[in-house]
């Protein structure tokens, strides 16, 4: 019970995605996840939820600077359940995702009709109580962003849907 009785989560983490949404790489990205939740009671929260990515590759062209910027800034409700020393939980998300992508280290828009995008998604995971005051936590989101390429034809399958997994600790006050 004393898992329940905080009224603050914060939770920072590795984060993996499995498409790099920027085009600028054939692979996931890796980077952070941060969240905090704010308990208004001992079952239902509101969370805040930001992720940052950082891609850079360019296989034919080596020190060319290709590489971009990527956050997201989400929030939604959440649930959870406490049982014993894991509290498994579930979200709904709503918000941006901001891209700033550079080709040879200059600012580039040729790709994307926007560098922002509607970002909104679902997932959860479990939170397992190392000690009173910090845990460990698991968790998968899908996120669905509109970025649209402007010859509306390269890859856009693989960066409107993603999934996102995280792993790190949770701080309970």
């Amino acid at each position: 019970m004393a898992q329940s009785a905080s009224r603050l989560d914060v939770f920072a983490g590795f984060s993996y995605v499995d498409h790099d949404i920027s085009l600028s790489g054939p692979n996931g990205l890796t980077g952070w996840n941060a969240s905090a939740t704010f308990k208004v009671d001992h079952r239902y929260g509101v969370v805040a939820d930001f992720s940052g990515y950082y891609p850079g590759y360019n296989p034919g062209c080596a020190g060319c600077g290709d590489h971009a910027k990527i956050y997201t800034f989400l929030f939604g409700p959440q649930v959870s359940i406490t049982r014993g020393r894991a509290t498994p939980f579930a979200h709904f998300l709503l918000g941006d995702t901001h891209m700033h992508p550079t080709i040879g280290g200059i600012p580039t828009y040729v790709t994307f009709t926007s560098n922002n995008s509607l970002t909104y998604g679902a997932g959860g995971g479990v939170d397992v109580g190392l000690t009173r005051r910090v845990a460990l936590r698991g968790q998968v989101d899908w996120l669905h962003n509109g970025f649209q390429t402007f010859d509306n034809q390269r890859r856009n399958e693989e960066i409107h849907n993603v999934v996102r997994i995280s792993t790190g600790f949770v701080f309970r006050f």
